[in-house]
């Protein structure tokens, strides 16, 4: 049987969650569910292990068997999946999947990233709205004050319309997008991954040249060639925009 650039690409995801479950001693449970989104979830371990270069990592919300569990929908309850948490020089953060944000620009305006950094301990809120599965199910959400970054997975081919439609994503969840006060500051070496586009299909010609120029006048990534392995967020050739954040609400007191 030949085995095709897609076949590579999961192997390797699930290679890592096996790695990772036994490096943190937990359980890797697969569910139906889980296969499908096995996109969504090797995006989470490229981005854990880009954080684990400058912070201490830990899983947390194991359940009673030990087992990392993953929310790979906006319909769960974060408060019953597993996160990662991070601890830096520059402060405490966590790495959760799923968690609905609502915008800076209207409470109103409300969406659920694939991925997210948030500050360590940030308040999410749940309550019933009758406008939400007819207020039967509970609606929970991050205010965006507490994002650090949002970054959204598409096993996909990249296309203009789903490039520009990542803009949205930052523009609504980023109270640093037209922020011009210094409390971020992109450079390359920064410890925060600026929000990114992860994109299964690689990418030429015209759309590379789009991609260029939106991380150019954006504070934005977009890595495309998951797939075929050509995705780089490490080492000195990593085209990846990096940022610090330095208000006072970020750093560990002494």
């Amino acid at each position: 049987m030949t085995i095709g650039p897609d076949d590579h690409w999961l192997a390797r995801v699930e290679a890592s969650v096996e790695r990772f479950a036994r490096e943190f001693k937990t359980t890797y449970a697969k569910t139906d569910r889980q296969l499908s989104a096995m996109f969504e979830i090797g995006c989470f371990h490229l981005l854990v292990d880009f954080y684990a270069a400058s912070y201490q990592v830990t899983p947390e919300q194991l359940d009673r068997n030990g087992d990392f569990s993953y929310l790979t929908t906006p319909a769960g309850n974060p408060a019953n999946f597993s996160f990662v948490a991070l601890n830096g020089e520059d402060g405490e953060f966590e790495i959760r999947q799923q968690v609905r944000v609502t915008s800076r620009l209207h409470p109103d305006i409300a969406f659920t990233p694939d991925l997210l950094v948030l500050r360590r301990g940030s308040r999410i809120a749940e309550r019933l709205d009758e406008d939400y599965a007819g207020g039967k199910k509970r609606y929970f959400s991050v205010d965006s004050s507490e994002v650090v970054a949002i970054h959204e997975c598409k096993s996909l081919n990249p296309f203009p319309e789903l490039l520009v439609s990542f803009i949205g994503f930052v523009a609504a969840a980023h109270e640093y997008f037209d922020d011009a006060d210094g409390r971020i500051t992109f450079h390359e070496d920064g410890r925060h991954l600026a929000p990114t586009l992860f994109v299964g299909g690689s990418a030429r010609g015209l759309h590379l040249r789009m991609i260029r120029a939106m991380r150019s006048v954006l504070p934005i990534n977009v890595i495309v060639g998951i797939h075929s392995g050509t995705a780089n967020l490490f080492g000195i050739d990593a085209e990846v925009r990096r940022f610090d954040i330095v208000d006072a609400r970020s750093t560990t007191e002494s």
